[in-house]
Order: C-alpha cells, then structure tokens, then sequence
C-alpha cells in the first residue's frame, strides 16, 4: 500500500511527448485514500535549482530521503495518478518534520488557511 510521505518511482506523462519520465514522487494523499483509492496524489521530487527555494517548496536533504541526494519538493506541481503508473517499491520516505513542512506549503500553495478546533490525523 502506498503511504503518505512515502517517496515512490513514477511514470509521468508529458503533454509534448509520446513517451513517460520516470520521476520519484512524494505522495502527499492520506492513508486512507490511499488505501481504497485506485489513485494517488503526488508531488514530483526536484534535482536542479537547489540553490533557491521558494515559499511553496520544501527543501528535502539527502540524508533524509532514501534517495542520497539533495532535492527539492515543489508543492505547486501536484498531480493525482493511477496506482498502476507506479514503479516498484518504495524508494525512500520523509520524516514528519519535513513532512509537516510540506504540508504548510501545500497550504500556502492552495490557499487554505488553518481551521480552528481541526485537528489534522
């Protein structure tokens, strides 16, 4: 089953060419839906242009993504995919922390601001 914060490799389709790029992913839908759905929400992971991050990415060390190296998460590309474009096992995975760091970008990206008396599970 697929989890949140899990990083995974993934097929992604490109509007200008015939053929998929193979990408890891952080899949950012929640347990449950990742559970029963027969799709995922995932943000593609970024190699290039470390040296600058925005206030909607994440920057994600290698030491703390199962990748060994330096990426970034780019909480403004979001994509919801088959289970099926998924590749093989999971790659790596991110700690809460950085997790809840996306999250806040994620937040900031779509413009949802904290509900209060909403506790997230």
């Amino acid at each position: 089953m697929f989890k949140r914060g899990g990083i995974y490799a993934v097929n992604l389709p490109h509007a200008d060419v015939q053929e998929q790029e193979v990408c890891p992913c952080l899949v950012v839908s929640n347990n449950i839906s990742n559970e029963y759905s027969p799709v995922v929400t995932i943000i593609p992971l970024s190699f290039t242009r470390l040296e600058k991050i925005y206030d909607f990415e994440t920057f994600l060390p290698a030491l703390d993504n199962g990748l060994g190296r330096d990426a970034k998460i780019s909480s403004h590309i979001l994509f919801t995919i088959e289970k099926s474009n998924v590749i093989g096992d999971r790659l790596g995975f991110i700690n809460k922390s950085l997790m809840s760091q996306v999250d806040k970008t994620l937040c900031l990206q779509l413009g949802i601001e904290e509900i209060p008396g909403y506790s997230k599970g």
